[in-house]
């Protein structure tokens, strides 16, 4: 019987235990310049990435197919950093709720490093998805930038 020590196998199995690990959540940036009466403003959008997993179903006794499922979604929440010409900044943070959705047979444990990697690849899509919410944001931003006109003047 062949001995190792114990610390060996505890660093082999974290050596193991990082080379499956998923790739780092993937933000996306997005900026613009937004016109309003008292001058330019230049607005930045990060969306921020976060994945959820929900283990949905059972696993059954041999013979029967399994109803175990992971259920996937890459949230989206983006963060809004504003400065208008008078060099006042305005920020904000919405949650754009699911961007992408999917599914996979089986245990989400198993699956979160493809899973990680998918949502990577369609990097593409969440930037369309950051757009999209930057520019639902435009009204809002005229709107706090008019308000705090009123306030100051």
């Amino acid at each position: 019987m062949i001995r190792f020590p114990l610390p060996a196998i505890l660093l082999g199995g974290l050596a193991a235990g990082t080379a499956f690990a998923a790739p780092a959540q993937p933000s996306v940036e997005h900026r613009t310049r937004i016109a309003h009466s008292s001058g330019p403003v230049e607005a930045a959008y990060r969306g921020r990435v976060d994945i959820a997993h929900r283990q949905v179903g059972a696993v059954t006794p041999g013979g029967r197919p399994s109803t175990l499922r992971c259920l996937w979604s890459a949230n989206v929440t983006v963060d809004r950093a504003a400065t208008s010409a008078a060099g006042m900044t305005l920020s904000r943070s919405v949650d754009g709720g699911a961007a992408i959705q999917g599914h996979r047979a089986g245990w989400c444990d198993t699956h979160r490093a493809s899973i990680a990697q998918e949502v990577a690849r369609r990097a593409d899509q969440l930037r369309g998805y950051v757009e999209v919410l930057a520019a639902e944001d435009h009204d809002v931003l005229r709107a706090e930038l008019d308000q705090a006109a009123t306030r100051t003047g």
